[in-house]
């Protein structure tokens, strides 16, 4: 079951970001404190959860705020290890890229490790590649993807 997630889900949001730290690359938790970074999204973005055996596996988050170039950004999608290879990524990115035509926008982008399974998901959805970078800091190679909607 996948639900609009708010405020109210603080504590669940914040639980995912806990258990998904590590998995980011350099981890969430280095670059933010993990509790005000899922106020902050629940607050400003639009946040979808996956629910399976009523536990959240899994959320996205997607900017959906800038009206006037129609342009969102997606700064968080997980799933926990033990939910992944479900299709949980893949719904709920079809399920924000529905909100988003359905609201006019544009496009829709987002940064991933280059190395990353998920770019895959991303490319096979429909994503370019608009730009490879370093993230800050690191040898990591990143890259900016762009889905264009309209």
């Amino acid at each position: 079951m996948v639900d609009l997630l708010n405020e109210g889900d603080l504590s669940s949001f914040f639980n995912l970001l806990n258990q998904v730290d590590d998995d980011f690359s350099p981890t969430l938790s280095s670059r933010v404190d993990l509790e005000q970074y899922a106020l902050k999204l629940l607050k400003v973005a639009t946040v979808f959860g996956v629910y399976k055996k009523n536990q959240l596996v899994g959320a996205i988050a997607v900017y959906m705020n800038d009206l006037d170039s129609k342009v969102a950004y997606c700064p968080f999608i997980a799933i926990l290890s033990n939910s992944r290879g479900q299709g949980f990524s893949q719904l709920l990115l079809e399920i924000a890229i529905a909100e988003l035509k359905s609201k006019q926008f544009n496009s829709l982008s987002l940064t991933v490790r280059a190395d990353s399974p998920a770019s895959h998901l991303y490319k096979k959805v429909g994503f370019l590649i608009v730009n490879e970078f370093n993230y800050e800091d690191s040898n990591v190679k990143g890259l900016k993807m762009e889905l264009k909607l309209l």
